[in-house]
Parts: structure tokens; sequence; C-alpha cells
């Protein structure tokens, strides 16, 4: 048996609210979860005697799904559904560390098809490969970074290649190129800028070694 569930933080701990309508597969209950995904946090498989045996997480990152890639992780103060970008400079738990958390199994839903608007996601992840592809050999042009600047204000999301290239380069790479990606830096977009500056607390994560690196 399956039914919608919601997860909440109160007082600090985790809090799983169910709802009263049960349903007879997992598809059928993801099926009228992703239709108010707002109002829940996923889906619940309860065993023959009504405990609660599994956490099945959606992957639609935010409460409304407006962020076209899929969700990994939740914030640890709000248990909200995060992907990998929109969650960097937060302090978040991976699925383990969620089942952990509660006591109880959790795995992620099937990722939802997008379409239409979500699309996007293709043109952000091809930026985002091509800024990590040429990090290195580019970062020192200019030109280079005030593209690069601009792609992340059309493409947030496309930081992802920021991450990867900063994060490639060797020690020797960072002490020469050290001038440059301070200038990269600087010219950030202000919503990249303020996330790999808050990122920095974390100086072992991926955007925190960017931040750093960064000279932020």
């Amino acid at each position: 048996m399956f039914r919608l569930i919601q997860l909440q933080a109160y007082h600090g701990m985790p809090r799983i609210g169910v709802d009263a309508d049960a349903y007879a597969s997992e598809r059928a209950a993801l099926a009228r979860y992703r239709a108010t995904p707002a109002t829940f946090f996923g889906v619940g498989r309860f065993d023959a005697e009504g405990t609660l045996a599994e956490v099945i997480m959606d992957t639609v990152c935010g409460p409304l799904g407006d962020c076209p890639r899929p969700a990994t992780v939740v914030q640890t103060e709000t248990f909200q559904r995060l992907c990998d970008t929109c969650s960097f400079g937060l302090d978040v738990l991976t699925v383990g560390e969620l089942a952990m958390r509660l006591g109880i199994a959790v795995r992620l839903a099937p990722v939802l098809a997008r379409s239409g608007r979500h699309a996007a996601a293709e043109f952000a992840c091809t930026a985002s490969n091509r800024i990590a592809r040429e990090f290195a050999s580019r970062v020192h042009d200019p030109d280079w970074r005030a593209d690069v600047c601009a792609e992340l204000a059309r493409n947030p999301t496309a930081v992802n290649g920021l991450l990867i290239g900063v994060g490639a380069l060797s020690h020797r790479d960072v002490l020469d190129l050290y001038p440059a990606l301070c200038a990269l830096g600087a010219q950030l977009p202000s919503g990249v800028y303020g996330d790999l500056l808050r990122a920095t607390a974390r100086p072992l994560s991926p955007a925190g070694v960017a931040g750093l690196r960064l000279g932020l």
C-alpha cells in the first residue's frame, strides 16, 4: 500500500505526515503526487501492518518543480528537495543521510520526463560542458571570461561547468592562473557569486573549492 507523505521540520526534528488516501501501486501514488507537488514530499510504502517501510523521494527540484534538473538531496533544515546546482552553498543531506535521519529506507523515484520550457536544460548542459572543457586553457582571456559570465546569467545551471573546470585545476595551475581566477570571480553574476561565497563555508565541497580558488 502506498500513501502520499509530507516531511517537515519540527524543532529541528523531521516529522512525517501521511495522507489519508491509499494507492495500490507506487506508480498511481506518484501520478497523484505530481498533480500537487507543492503539497507533499513524496510517497510512502507501507507494509501489511500499516507501518511505513520506505520513503520514495520524488526528483522534482523545489516546491513547484520549476527547476529542470532532478533533485538528489534535501536541505537539512527544511527537507526541501534540491538538485546539485540549486543546493550548492547550502547544508544538505544525501538520500543515504536522510534515511539515517529518518530511520527508514529512502530511495529516489523515477525521473519525470521533461518537455517544453524544461527542454532549456539541454542548452544549459551544452554550455556547462563547454565551460568545463575550455576552462583551463581560456580563463586567462578577458573576452572568454565575459562570455562565461553572460552565459551564467542566462543559464545559471551551467555553473556545473564552472565547478568542474575550477575543480580540475592542479595546485600549480591555480597559482599560475590566480589573477585570472580572481578576475572571473569578481565578474560573476550576483546570484552565482553569492552562492559560491556562501559555499566557501564548506571548503571541501566542490562549490566551496571553486569559491576559494576564485578568490571569494
